[in-house]
């Protein structure tokens, strides 16, 4: 690659990486437009629960004697939970709650544990772990899990038995973009945040994972964001505490209130900032991925799929995502791997998952995988996969972000359409 060339700036882990891209080639650098953080981050947590969207405030819902189940996202969500926690505690005690009755729990979804060490991190403070009855919620624990009913959609229902039983629930999360709910955030606490592994995966069947409206953005006809809502409607009341991040994880905005009302109104707040006009498709695009999203590949996935995910893809068909994302932890728990590994061509995979008496865990992540390896080609960038377990996912890894776009330029020609995403997974793109 000879000639003029700009620098553009991909996130890798915590890192941010300076790719020299052909300047003739480039589509664009994209990345989310950002107001100036407030400094006062406190003080923007205390405004929003001062005036709730749609609800009392939380001193007012909660009752003397009450039972409170605290719901925090787990470790691969940077969502500041430690500068979250102590405010809404105060506010509980003001409203005569008492320590004995509340609950903390670890929102982990179908992820592994949190260590001790990371339960500390995430609350801010060793002291709440023996303060407080703590629940590192486990999809496959039984004994405590509790049926609540089934949607309208029959996904049977069954929760964290703590929230299930809680007077009050207060759901600390984060809003961004996600390939198949539209965004993170709201009723995603309950499901798939401490919902069985049946349930999330009932939730995530095939067929509302490959439909229409399940994409990066939306909402409405998200038959998956609509399951979320209708189950977590089962335990009521539901009051969030939702922040848009910064970057660099800065709080930028809050919203509490209602699991619907207030979560809309911070999707609406998100929009203005990440929310992108794409002008062309491109043929080759590089993807960045900051921690902690970065820390395995089935979460760095969210990179790629928030270039094809979407209303309408912004890579050409038969192009190449590069994906730049470190991936210390691999490519992650659970059968992602094998389910991809075990068959021969993309297509066996899809076709094995189509079938209604296949259902297990990550086959959501495998579909959407093989799915998107149908449509174009994926380079891996990520020092903390081996070489052999990325071509065992159908992909191809590089050593680096130059290499793998010096490949890909000699691959699609010297006309080839080049897009930058800054950070990839905390963007909606809309080509235009």
């Amino acid at each position: 690659m000879n000639g003029h060339t700009v620098l553009c700036k991909v996130s890798y882990g915590k890192e941010e990486l300076k790719i020299p891209v052909p300047a003739g080639m480039l589509v664009g650098e994209f990345r989310s437009k950002e107001p100036a953080p407030d400094s006062d981050e406190a003080a923007l947590i205390q405004k929003a629960l001062n005036d709730p969207v749609g609800s009392p405030r939380l001193e007012v819902l909660a009752k003397p004697g009450n039972r409170v189940a605290i719901v925090v996202d787990d470790n691969t969500r940077p969502t500041p939970t430690a500068k979250i926690l102590p405010i809404v505690l105060d506010r509980l005690f003001q409203a005569g709650v008492e320590k004995k009755d509340i609950t903390i729990v670890f929102a982990n979804g179908t992820h592994r544990l949190n260590t001790r060490e990371e339960q500390i991190k995430i609350l801010g403070e060793e002291k709440y772990l023996s303060e407080y009855r703590i629940s590192d919620h486990d999809p496959h624990d039984k004994s405590n899990l509790t049926f609540l009913g089934k949607t309208s959609r029959g996904t049977s229902v069954d929760i964290n038995s703590y929230v299930a039983e809680a007077d009050v629930r207060v759901l600390i999360g984060l809003i961004k973009p996600h390939a198949f709910a539209g965004y993170t955030g709201g009723g995603k606490s309950i499901l798939p945040g401490v919902s069985s592994l049946e349930t999330v995966i009932a939730d995530h069947d095939y067929k509302a994972t490959d439909h229409h409206r399940s994409v990066l953005g939306v909402i409405d006809g998200n038959l998956i964001r609509s399951d979320i809502e209708e189950a977590a409607h089962l335990v009521d009341p539901c009051f969030i505490v939702n922040v848009i991040l910064s970057e660099k994880k800065e709080i930028l905005s809050v919203v509490a209130g209602s699991m619907i009302a207030a979560h809309r109104r911070g999707t609406q707040i998100l929009d203005t900032m990440v929310r992108l006009s794409i002008p062309e498709k491109a043929d080759i695009i590089i993807a960045g991925c900051s921690h902690p999203t970065s820390v395995n590949l089935y979460q760095s996935s969210n990179a790629l799929l928030n270039c094809i995910k979407v209303v309408e893809p912004i890579i050409k068909k038969g192009g190449i995502i590069i994906l730049a994302s470190p991936c210390p932890e691999g490519i992650g728990d659970g059968p992602f791997y094998s389910l991809i590994k075990a068959e021969p061509e993309l297509e066996d995979v899809l076709k094995k998952l189509a079938d209604p008496s296949t259902f297990v865990h990550d086959q959501w992540a495998a579909q959407v995988w093989a799915t998107m390896l149908l449509y174009c080609d994926v380079y891996i960038v990520a020092s903390g996969i081996p070489d052999n377990d990325v071509r065992e996912m159908k992909a191809h890894p590089f050593a680096s972000v130059d290499e793998a776009l010096a490949a890909a330029v000699k691959k699609k020609g010297a006309s080839a359409r080049v897009t930058v995403l800054t950070d990839a997974p905390y963007i909606i793109p809309d080509l235009v």
